[in-house]
């Protein structure tokens, strides 16, 4: 069966490629995946979902900058509206900010909320993880995993969460969402091989027509994406026996100027016979034409911080061959033998990692400091790693039937035409979970929707003397008048702070209605004015904290 309406995407300005963001591969991911979502989403219009209102405008602004014509529809989390419309909204992160609070205002069964997997290592994704099942999550919920990998972390962390409720609290059950595994995606059309631009760019690079090119792209940081030494130390081996040039083009940029001089003084020491370029990631020119100018793809990813990667993909969509660690997400998207090489990885078995966990959750040590701690003792099999670049170095034969097959690969999987309606089969199989679904957590008997909207007259209810109650009186104290009430506002802060919680309306019309006919109980005044009962009251204690009026309680 069709969805009812389109899913919505929840757009937040940080999680896209916009001018003066650092190029991380979040953002790279959230850009892509934004310009596929508009492009490949059926529907009459486009539904998105904001945290605030200045949001939605940079939405609808973003997305006609992208050449999106059909009608926009935004909701935001933020305000009374119902953001639940569009039945299904895709997050950029595994969280769902507060997006499942908020939905039982409206009830849980009215949309399902789904997110997705980057980086899972940081304190924050594995602290929001975990917190995801003290939400009123839903069967009818998910988070996407990117990858089998990934799939195992997050499982494994609710797993864990799951136990530790069963433990503390004998929970007979903990509602999870569901863990589906969909790749991330790209445009392959905007990678295709070109012939003019490899002819360009190895003459831009002093690149000699016998050279075999080898090409990284990401950040250079020996921690969070990469340590560059192994394929260092696999290139110079290559070099001395190749007998040809060798050249490692090294695409990316760097926040730390340690982290570049790192890489500079590797390569020198490392990697003294090979060619080394490092060539800056951000140039729209590098960014469209590096590909098509080298002969073989690599990256020595060695850390727990990657859980996809996109850059791969993409090389494979511009004929390369890969040669990458068999890592994470990387053996769901390269094909051992076929589109290129896996090259055997060895960490520590558990157990030994105790005392790296502890320090890194008291915050001994900081994130960049974790994540140095675990890649130290994580390995890429060097003799396997040269091996499989010696051969592709080797043979232009094999190079060029990896680098077909990887094109074709990467079409048929993991192009934006193929990736974003699994996210709409999703969310149609989401929708027929929610139809006669009984959601697992039902409004508090208590009162408040959730425990985080609690009315502060409720929480709060031990804090006055008394309140204000039906019978008690109100009498006129002084003339009201709105030019008084106008200069009150200048210094009593619902001027500065843009907040007026009683229509001035009802205070005119409370103020004449005692004028006329005398000191009156609550009640009579909230029917002399046709108002509601608690709204009347909200407005008598306003006008009594501003000495208009006086009230005498007949409260106990």
């Amino acid at each position: 069966m069709a969805i009812k309406e389109p899913p919505a995407i929840f757009f937040h300005p940080d999680a896209v490629e916009t001018k003066g963001k650092d190029l991380v591969g979040r953002r790279s991911a959230g850009e892509s995946f934004l310009k596929g979502f508009l492009r490949h989403t059926p529907g009459d219009h486009v539904n998105a979902v904001t945290e605030t209102p200045a949001s939605a405008k940079a939405f609808e602004v973003r997305a006609r900058e992208l050449g999106e014509t059909r009608p926009i529809k935004v909701d935001t989390l933020r305000g009374p509206s119902d953001f639940t419309r569009a039945g299904c909204i895709f997050f950029p992160g595994p969280g769902y900010l507060s997006a499942a609070w908020r939905r039982q205002r409206f009830g849980p069964q009215k949309c399902s909320l789904v997110g997705i997997t980057h980086t899972v290592s940081t304190r924050r994704v594995i602290e929001g993880i975990h917190s995801t099942l003290n939400e009123p999550v839903e069967p009818w919920d998910a988070i996407i995993c990117t990858s089998r990998a990934v799939h195992s972390v997050v499982a494994r962390q609710l797993e864990l969460e799951a136990e530790y409720m069963r433990s503390r609290y004998g929970a007979t059950r903990v509602p999870q969402p569901r863990l589906p595994i969909i790749p991330l995606g790209i445009e392959t059309a905007d990678f295709l091989r070109n012939d003019d631009l490899r002819a360009e760019a190895r003459a831009k690079f002093d690149v000699p027509e016998e050279a075999v090119v080898f090409l990284t792209v990401g950040r250079w940081t020996v921690i969070e994406k990469a340590n560059p030494v192994p394929l260092f130390l696999a290139l110079e081996d290559v070099a001395k026996s190749l007998g040809k040039p060798v050249h490692l083009w090294m695409v990316g940029w760097s926040s730390r100027d340690e982290e570049e001089k790192m890489h500079r003084d590797g390569a020198a020491l490392c990697a003294p016979t090979v060619t080394t370029r490092m060539i800056d990631g951000r140039d729209p020119w590098v960014r469209r034409a590096i590909w098509s100018g080298a002969d073989v793809f690599t990256l020595p990813v060695d850390n727990i911080q990657e859980t996809f990667g996109l850059v791969p993909v993409e090389a494979m969509a511009a004929s390369l061959p890969v040669v990458m660690p068999d890592w994470n997400g990387f053996r769901d998207t390269v094909i051992e033998g076929e589109t290129g090489f896996l090259v055997p990885t060895r960490t520590v078995r558990p157990g030994l990692g105790r005392k790296i966990a502890e320090r890194f959750a008291d915050g001994t040590d900081d994130y960049v400091r974790y994540l140095s701690m675990v890649a130290q003792q994580t390995q890429i099999d060097l003799p396997a790693y040269t091996e499989a670049l010696l051969r592709l170095a080797r043979d232009p034969d094999l190079r060029e039937r990896m680098g077909s097959a990887g094109a074709t690969h990467a079409k048929a999987r993991f192009d934006l035409a193929t990736v974003v309606p699994q996210y709409t089969d999703l969310a149609e199989e989401l929708e027929q979970l929610r139809a006669d679904a009984v959601a697992t957590t039902p409004p508090l008997r208590s009162g408040p929707v959730n425990p985080l909207e609690v009315d502060p007259f409720d929480l709060y209810r031990h804090y006055p003397s008394v309140m204000i109650g039906p019978k008690d009186i109100v009498t006129l104290a002084r003339p009201y008048s709105k030019e008084t009430l106008a200069a009150l506002d200048t210094v009593n802060g619902r001027n500065a702070y843009s907040r007026k919680i009683v229509a001035e309306s009802l205070l005119e019309r409370l103020c004449a209605c005692l004028e006329g006919r005398g000191p009156m109980p609550v009640s009579d005044l909230a029917q002399a004015v046709k108002a509601d009962g608690l709204v009347t009251e909200s407005a008598i204690v306003f006008l009594a904290k501003f000495g208009f009026v006086n009230i005498s309680s007949t409260s106990p």
